[in-house]
C-alpha cells in the first residue's frame, strides 16, 4: 500500500516533503493551465519523486448532471482534455464524486430516468477514458454530499451498469462511517476497489489524521489490509493551519498504524 495526499500544484513541494508516494491534484486545476503553464508544471512533475497515478475533482462541483440545461458534450471535451494531459503524468486513475452534481434534484418525477442518464454519462466518460488506458472509479460519498450512490454496494451496481470494464469502485472512510456502512464491505468488494480515501471522519471538516486526535483508525484500515489492497491510500483533508506540518504528522501517523518501514 502506498500513501497519497490530497493538494493543489502549490501544494506539490510540501508534499513530497512530508514524504508522500503520491499527489492526488485536482483535475479542472490541470485543464484550467494555459500550455505555457502545463508545460512549466510538467518540467515540475518530471523532476518530482512524487507520483501521479490518481487524480481527483474530475468536474466542477456548481454543475448539475440532471438539469434540463446540463450541456453533456461540453464536459465531455473538458474530460477529453483534461486526459490528454493526464495520460502524460502517468496517471491511471480517476475517481467519479462529484456529489452535488450526481444528487437527484427534489423535483424529478421519473427517479429512474434520472438514473439512466447519470449511467450514459459515466458510461461516456469511461469511453474517454479508455483511450488513454484510464479507470474511473465510482466513489460512495455520505448523505451530506449526495443522495444517490452512498455505499459501495450502490457504486458496484452502477458500475455494472454501465457495461465498461474500466468503471470500478472506491472506499472513503469519512463516507462508510457517515453513511454507516460496515467496513467488512471492502473485504466484499475487494477485487472493485481501486482506490482509497482517508481522514479525520468525525465532524464536518476534513482534517489530517493524528496519532492522538481520539480516533481508531484500525478497522479501516485492516479492511484494507485483509482485502489484499495494493493501492494509494490518500488523505484528502481540506481544512489546515500549516499545510506542511499536519500533512507530515498525517503521513507519519498512518505509517506508525500501518507498520510501514521507511529507510
Amino acid at each position: 500500500m502506498k500513501l497519497g495526499c490530497f493538494g493543489k500544484i502549490s501544494h506539490m513541494e510540501a508534499v513530497e516533503r512530508a514524504g508522500f508516494d503520491a499527489i492526488e491534484l485536482d483535475f479542472c486545476e490541470l485543464v484550467a493551465l494555459s500550455e505555457e503553464a502545463w508545460r512549466r508544471f510538467y518540467l515540475l512533475a518530471q523532476k518530482s519523486s512524487l507520483t501521479f497515478e490518481v487524480l481527483s475533482g474530475l468536474l466542477p462541483p456548481d454543475i448539475r448532471i440532471y438539469e434540463e440545461c446540463f450541456d453533456a458534450l461540453r464536459w465531455l471535451l473538458h474530460i477529453r482534455r483534461g486526459c490528454e494531459r493526464a495520460v502524460e503524468l502517468g496517471t491511471r486513475l480517476i475517481p467519479f464524486g462529484a456529489g452535488k452534481s450526481r444528487s437527484i434534484l427534489g423535483g424529478c418525477q421519473n427517479r429512474r430516468a434520472c438514473e439512466e442518464k447519470l449511467e450514459g454519462f459515466v458510461g461516456q466518460i469511461c469511453d474517454i477514458f479508455s483511450d488513454y488506458g484510464m479507470t474511473l472509479v465510482i466513489e460512495p460519498l455520505g448523505p451530506a454530499y449526495s443522495n444517490y450512490l452512498n455505499t459501495l454496494d450502490e457504486a458496484k451496481d452502477l458500475a455494472l451498469r454501465t457495461g465498461r470494464k474500466n468503471c470500478k469502485i472506491m472506499c472513503d472512510l469519512r463516507h462508510m462511517v457517515k453513511s454507516g456502512e460496515s467496513f467488512g464491505e471492502i473485504l466484499r468488494y475487494k477485487d472493485d476497489i481501486l482506490h482509497a480515501h482517508i481522514d479525520y471522519p468525525e465532524g464536518e471538516q476534513r482534517f489530517f489524521p493524528r496519532t492522538h486526535d481520539g480516533y481508531d483508525y484500525m478497522p479501516y484500515l485492516s479492511a484494507l489490509g485483509a482485502s489484499g489492497y495494493k493501492g494509494i491510500l490518500t488523505i484528502e483533508a481540506t481544512q489546515y493551519r500549516n499545510f506542511y506540518a499536519e500533512a507530515l504528522e498525517g503521513r507519519s501517523c498512518l505509517e506508525k498504524l500501518l507498520n510501514f518501514n521507511r529507510k
